[in-house]
């Protein structure tokens, strides 16, 4: 499954217990605001088995890729390579 997170509301709880749910078969993608959850959990990111992408024009966008490339298991991505992601895994799950 791909789970996309657009927002950085989540209290740290609401994140852990979606983040619970992921396994190693699955993806997340942050991307617009999603992006700074990284950067406000990033020892919850750290911890994480499931692969993590951040959208590299979000990153950008927001001047964080200094803070985001410091994130273990947070990797950038461009718009292509969300569209491969988003072939490669079903069904996605948007929050």
């Amino acid at each position: 499954m791909l789970y996309t997170f657009a927002e950085a509301s989540y209290p740290e709880g609401v994140l852990l217990t979606y983040l619970q749910q992921t396994t190693s078969q699955d993806a997340i993608v942050l991307w617009q605001d999603g992006v700074y959850l990284c950067v406000k959990y990033p020892e919850v990111f750290s911890s994480l088995n499931t692969s993590c992408y951040a959208l590299d024009i979000d990153v950008g966008a927001r001047n964080l890729y200094q803070f985001v490339s410091s994130i273990e298991n947070v990797k950038t991505i461009s718009l292509t390579e969300l569209v491969e992601l988003t072939e490669q895994y079903f069904p996605q799950l948007a929050l």
